[in-house]
């Protein structure tokens, strides 16, 4: 189980809790006019610049650490969430609300495909910043895997 493999498995979870979300949308998905839709989710980055504009609202996963000890092979990720509407509060609430939903989700699951544990404490930000007509908010999730075995009896045969 490599870190790639929690980020694919985390952003099929991820549309999978927000599947049923209408959030306000820069451009529709088979559109050019604001309307509404589930948040996409992304690994990494964007696709491209010009998806920056029009990819709200969405859901990015980054892997920020990976470390593997004696002990645990824990992995740090950061679930970023930005949201798009010309109304400020409704911006604000709806970020948080989907901050909000997939953190329940991950509380109440424990363990994620069957592979992944999503540790306490998660912590949420919602950044201040004045984007305009975006918020942005972000979890930060420590997970643990399984820790690959070192076999060392061939070397010592």
């Amino acid at each position: 189980m490599t870190p790639l493999d929690l980020l694919t498995s985390l952003k099929s979870y991820c549309e999978g809790i927000t599947k049923d979300m209408r959030l306000v949308a820069r451009v529709p998905e088979n559109g050019t006019e604001a309307g509404e839709r589930p948040p996409k989710v992304f690994i990494g980055n964007l696709p491209d610049k010009e998806a920056e504009k029009k990819a709200a609202p969405y859901i990015l996963l980054k892997l920020l650490t990976k470390k593997t000890d004696e002990e645990e092979s824990v992995c740090r990720v950061r679930i970023i969430c930005v949201t798009f509407s010309e109304d400020k509060q409704e911006n604000y609430i709806q970020c948080l609300n989907v901050l909000t939903k997939i953190e329940t989700k991950l509380l109440e699951d424990v363990v994620i495909d069957k592979r992944y544990s999503c540790q306490k404490p998660i912590e949420t930000v919602i950044y201040d910043d004045d984007l305009e007509v975006y918020q942005v908010g972000e979890m930060m999730t420590v997970w643990e895997m399984t820790k690959p075995e070192r076999d060392v009896r061939q070397y010592l045969e």
